[in-house]
């Protein structure tokens, strides 16, 4: 969970594996931004700040809907796109972003978006919104371990993908948009009320 300490020691047991191998896994880790790494104090995962979160939402909400104009223009969704957005959907709803069914959620909000973006003819614009991915993910997950989606997962993606099915760029860039701004500020909200959220580096010490 966000903010959780990672002993080198307890992983490494439970891994079956070297201190040293997991050392260079935290480190890793720390590179694609789900690990914080603190001087004398240890590994933690990260944790959003409000600042962190609005960062990513704001650049998402450029970049993504940016891929799907150019998907629109270049290189059209298929009967297998639509198909594969309707499973993700339908998986969506048949699961609660509580308990066991929380990373399973963010796993198809995560595919739902990746499949959206990739037929993206652009492999800048592509490569800028992979290397996100791990940021994503955190925070696609900090947004439903707070419970601030204000919409649920398989309404809110059912309105993408009944934007996307009309044909019209404009309408699904749009809701693209608004779909990743509306998580963000009702997520940046959130964690503004929330001393121990804004303050990650304290609970750490």
């Amino acid at each position: 969970m966000p903010g959780e300490a990672l002993t080198e020691a307890d992983l490494s047991k439970s891994l079956d594996t070297s201190r040293g191998t997991v050392r260079e896994a935290l480190r890793q880790l720390q590179q694609s931004g789900l690990v914080e790494i603190f001087p004398y104090r240890g590994a933690f995962v990260t944790r959003l700040t409000p600042h962190k979160a609005w960062e990513i939402y704001t650049l998402r909400a450029t970049l993504e809907p940016m891929a799907v104009r150019l998907a629109f223009e270049y290189n059209p969704y298929t009967q297998d796109d639509f198909d594969q957005f309707e499973a993700l959907v339908l998986r969506m709803s048949g699961l609660s972003s509580r308990g066991p069914g929380l990373y399973e959620t963010v796993r198809a909000d995560l595919e739902f978006h990746r499949v959206l973006c990739e037929r993206c003819t652009n492999g800048l614009l592509l490569e800028m919104i992979r290397n996100l991915q791990a940021l994503t993910m955190l925070f696609i997950l900090t947004t439903k371990i707070y419970h601030s989606d204000r919409v649920d997962d398989a309404i809110s993606h059912r309105r993408l993908l009944d934007g996307i099915s009309r044909g019209d760029q404009d309408l699904a860039a749009e809701l693209l948009r608004k779909h990743i701004i509306d998580a963000g500020q009702s997520l940046v909200s959130c964690m503004e009320e929330s001393p121990e959220l804004a303050n990650p580096e304290k609970e750490a010490q």
